[in-house]
């Protein structure tokens, strides 16, 4: 796990990785390790995670398209969160086997 980001360096991490999450494009998906490597903060996946946790309901960012490593929605089965993301990745074309996306029919 990466060292604890402060001030500048949370502001710097935050607006990369909402930058890199902005351009995901629909029907894709992306790991939370993955996104933090592309945003320049190699081994900040949970960080990535706790950033997601904290956006709005509203917002017009992608992050439904952010799983875990091995493909698989991260909140708990039937929570709200999960209900949300599935529905979202769903109307994308992926198909989601318990919390494990399986394919994606529009690719």
């Amino acid at each position: 796990m990466g060292a604890p980001l402060i001030n500048q360096a949370m502001k710097h991490f935050k607006s990369q990785v909402l930058l890199i999450l902005s351009e995901v494009p629909f029907g894709s998906c992306i790991s939370y390790g993955e996104l933090a490597k592309q945003a320049g903060f190699p081994g900040y996946g949970r960080q990535v995670g706790q950033l997601m946790k904290k956006l709005p309901k509203d917002t017009k960012l992608p992050w439904h398209r952010v799983v875990n490593a091995q493909r698989r929605i991260s909140f708990a089965e039937n929570t709200d969160g999960y209900l949300r993301q599935k529905e979202k990745l769903e109307k994308e074309g992926w198909v989601i086997v318990g919390n494990k996306l399986t394919l994606n029919e529009g690719k």
